[in-house]
């Protein structure tokens, strides 16, 4: 009889309602979260890179302490490093650059007598 009553005790401790947490979350709370996550979402898959290791070790940097680092960013931080990432140029190309390169293909074309931009009138 004992060890029945200490099982049915048991089950109404368990089977007990707690008190929920019942704070509302606004919109605009919901999406800086949201925003917060995909910066750290983008600055930790950018510092998991091979080519960026080895480039913060060619600068004296640990890979894991960077990372250590870039953990312990508060949201706005994160943020903003998440932006200077996708806004930088992706190998350091600029449009200048491009621009620059397409005349020389050009101009050695024209050259090698391979195109004819510059036609005598």
């Amino acid at each position: 009889m004992f060890p029945s009553l200490l099982v049915a005790l048991g089950l109404v401790v368990v089977a007990a309602p707690t008190p929920a947490d019942t704070n509302l979350v606004s919109t605009s709370q919901a999406l800086a979260l949201e925003q917060e996550s995909q910066a750290r979402a983008t600055v930790d898959e950018l510092l998991a890179r091979e080519e960026i290791a080895a480039e913060l070790i060619a600068l004296g940097v640990d890979p894991e302490v960077a990372r250590l680092r870039a953990e312990s960013l508060s949201g706005s931080e994160v943020e903003q490093l998440a932006g200077r990432i996708e806004d930088a140029p992706a190998g350091g190309v600029s449009v200048i650059g491009v621009l620059g390169v397409t005349f020389l293909v050009l101009l050695i074309l024209e050259l090698v007598g391979v195109i004819n931009i510059f036609n005598k009138f």
